[in-house]
């Protein structure tokens, strides 16, 4: 693949970090990018060889929606083999694909996956702009503004506000990979960001703002802890024994249970215990 734009802004950004003291964080920053896009376009690559034009209309879709999402998982893989050739280029080794598990046995479960990852791509790529500058930031700019585009027409399709927020939500690489290894079965290289607990979360129907929550380890039957709801960039946090949905979330609401009241941001996560996972208050398709 030829260089891009985007791969070219890579290259200018990654060889400023030529010392040999920082020349480390720039791969890193790119692999963690790659780990990333490896799988949103394995994702769909897997999905959609599964499934084809008659699943999606047997399915009440119109056609054009499979190929809406062939069109996506074209630029997935445009993001993979520019990382790919970019690392390569810094005389570096990119990360490899992971095994994977996607629960997808029906379209339905297939775009709400893709929903999913797409949202959490946008806060993924967010949050690791807060370490970046010049042309790095430019780059990872280019890709972020994509997958946004990507993400607000699933949400559309879903029946719910492409972009529900005046502002959208950064994450943590500890708190984006506590997400994506929901996802992996096993990989050949450590990703090098410890998770947190993995977090289960649940609306009991659409009309309920009650969240149900469950994990493992420390604190998971404690009376004293919370959950915070990071949605836009505003942060609502109750008593994990009423975890209510804030009244003004209308799209994508990632939940997180800490064993205190102190708002979780990007540098201040010590209280977190699991999550965050994600849920999306609004309609759903029907």
């Amino acid at each position: 693949m030829r260089f891009t734009t985007i791969a070219c802004a890579l290259v200018a950004a990654a060889t400023a970090f030529a010392a040999p003291v920082r020349k480390n964080s720039a791969t890193s920053v790119l692999n963690y990018a790659l780990t990333l896009e490896h799988l949103e376009s394995e994702f769909y690559k897997q999905g959609l060889a599964k499934f084809d034009e008659s699943s999606f209309t047997d399915a009440g879709f119109d056609a054009k929606v499979r190929d809406r999402l062939v069109h996506i998982g074209e630029h997935e893989s445009d993001h993979v083999s520019t990382l790919t050739s970019v690392i390569k280029s810094l005389k570096a080794k990119p990360v490899p694909v992971c095994e994977y598990n996607f629960p997808m046995d029906n379209i339905t479960q297939f775009l709400a996956i893709a929903q999913a990852l797409e949202n959490t791509g946008v806060s993924a790529y967010l949050g690791a702009a807060s370490g970046l500058s010049g042309d790095l930031l430019t780059a990872a700019a280019q890709i972020t503004t994509v997958e946004a585009r990507h993400a607000s027409y699933l949400n559309e399709l879903w029946g719910q506000l492409g972009a529900p927020y005046s502002f959208d939500t950064a994450l943590s690489s500890e708190q984006i990979v506590t997400i994506a290894t929901s996802f992996i079965k096993s990989c050949p290289y450590d990703l090098g960001v410890k998770p947190f607990n993995h977090l289960t979360a649940t609306l009991p129907s659409e009309d309920s703002t009650k969240v149900t929550t469950a994990f493992t380890g420390k604190g998971a039957n404690s009376n004293k802890t919370y959950c915070q709801f990071l949605y836009g960039n505003k942060n609502a946090v109750s008593p994990r024994s009423e975890c209510t949905l804030p009244a003004d979330a209308e799209g994508y609401v990632f939940v997180i249970v800490t064993d205190s009241k102190t708002p979780v941001t990007l540098t201040s996560q010590s209280n977190i215990l699991a999550g965050p996972t994600l849920l999306f208050s609004g309609t759903h398709m029907h």
